[in-house]
């Protein structure tokens, strides 16, 4: 399991993803909030995956349990393909 960041339109998002599989939607980071922290001395991109990964490990963020089980889950309309190279933090 990792936490993978994908790049939006104005906004990074997270996902919880098992090899190329999302199975949960971590959160959005804006551009404008990004900066905002980053001018203070914050990362508030990795703020937020350090969280989701512990809302995974509490069970605060339930998984898809049917991406997590092996079965074709259907594609969610919002979820562009995640591209090889998206910045990840694996879960160690």
């Amino acid at each position: 399991m990792r936490v993978v960041v994908v790049s939006v339109q104005e906004a990074w998002q997270l996902w919880v993803c098992e090899e190329e599989r999302r199975v949960a939607y971590g959160g959005r980071v804006s551009v404008d909030d990004a900066f905002a922290g980053w001018r203070v001395g914050d990362d508030r991109v990795l703020e937020l995956a350090e969280e989701v990964k512990s809302n995974v490990l509490t069970g605060k963020l339930v998984l898809d349990a049917i991406a997590v089980g092996g079965g074709d889950s259907a594609a969610r309309p919002d979820e562009p393909p995640a591209p090889a190279k998206d910045r990840a933090f694996d879960e160690s």
